[in-house]
């Protein structure tokens, strides 16, 4: 099977964050085709090949976002045209798993030095019970790649995820007497405009400057009432330039009294791994090119060992209407990724 059919199947499965049950049972089912022996674990496919002292993680995701209203074709149909991919998942992250299911079982594993560990997982878009959860069942890794799609350009840092509940207080009066009332909109407006214009000085080589954005709003309870409270979310995301107690403080202090800043999610930090570790120079060794940082957030973020991000199609794709993959990136992918597998396991 080509690397297009499979990731055309898995397009076909709809597997929404939380319903990947079925995308799954059919990757197991393929792989013992092949003759391995896979593990579901929950929603996740546990699967290794290869014994040894060093051993290397390959993960992606299963999961994907719903589809959004500007789809102009079935999302699911996994429909081929110029040379493209279409389908939801098909750039996020589906040609990834594909690529690295076909690298993973193409391996000779009477030559290999070393053990590698499949790990195709669940709730990457949302959290949950994916990478994170099955990270203490898989023993010591000495290095990992991450399935995203990178252009298959090597990412060896990422960006981190903070999230902070900003609450505007005010009080509250009849819409008919506004001066009566101090309306807790106006205040959060004030305050997303303090944010808005919100900067930063220490910028960090590969990722650049922390970046602010409001992402949602609520506020008021009834048409003809002032509203004494107003709440907007502050997603912020962070280099280790900054650590995320310091960015907490520094919003504090723009928005001043009056605002009450809550933290939502501050455990998704920056990575970032040497150029020097043995993953970095195997990957650019293989592909012969240089390193960058990425901006988007992937379950990097819970691993311990030196890790990259790395994986065909463009990242600017992930999320939108009528999603897509070059499928010359797949036949690359799978090349890059059992390359790099080599090279890192090779004494």
């Amino acid at each position: 099977m080509a690397t297009e059919q499979l990731a055309a199947d898995l397009v076909r499965i709809k597997s929404l964050s939380g319903g990947e049950a079925e995308i799954a049972a059919f990757i197991a089912s393929h792989l013992r085709a092949k003759g391995l022996s896979p593990k579901v674990d929950g929603r996740n496919v546990l699967c290794s090949v290869g014994k040894g002292k060093r051993s290397l993680l390959l993960n992606s995701h299963l999961d994907t976002v719903p589809p959004n209203s500007g789809w102009s074709m079935d999302p699911f149909a996994a429909k081929k045209a110029g040379g493209k991919l279409y389908g939801l998942g098909s750039n996020d992250a589906k040609g990834c798993v594909a690529c690295m299911i076909d690298a993973f079982t193409s391996l000779d594993v009477k030559t290999l030095k070393g053990k590698v560990i499949l790990a195709l997982t669940c709730d990457e878009e949302t959290g949950g019970q994916g990478l994170e959860t099955v990270l203490p069942k898989l023993g010591k890794l000495d290095g990992a790649i991450i399935g995203e799609p990178t252009g298959l350009g090597i990412c060896n840092a990422q960006k981190g995820h903070l999230m902070l509940k900003v609450v505007a207080k005010g009080k509250s009066a009849h819409s008919s007497y506004p001066e009566k009332g101090v309306n807790a909109i106006y205040k959060a407006c004030e305050g997303i405009g303090v944010l808005r214009k919100m900067s930063f000085s220490r910028k960090h080589k590969a990722l650049g400057l922390p970046t602010v954005a409001v992402t949602t709003i609520s506020g008021g309870t009834k048409r003809n009432v002032i509203p004494s409270e107003c709440e907007f979310i502050a997603d912020i995301r962070s280099t280790p330039a900054y650590s995320h107690d310091e960015l907490i403080r520094m919003v504090k202090k723009k928005l001043g009294k009056g605002m009450e800043v809550v933290v939502h999610s501050s455990r998704l930090v920056p990575k970032e791994t040497s150029a020097d570790e043995k993953i970095v120079k195997a990957a650019k060794a293989v592909l012969g090119t240089s390193v960058r940082g990425s901006s988007t957030m992937s379950d990097m973020v819970f691993v311990d060992c030196p890790a990259i991000k790395l994986g065909p199609g463009n990242s600017h794709m992930s999320h939108q209407a009528d999603e897509y993959i070059e499928i010359s990136q797949l036949k690359k992918g799978v090349a890059a990724y059992k390359g790099i597998i080599e090279r890192f396991l090779a004494p």
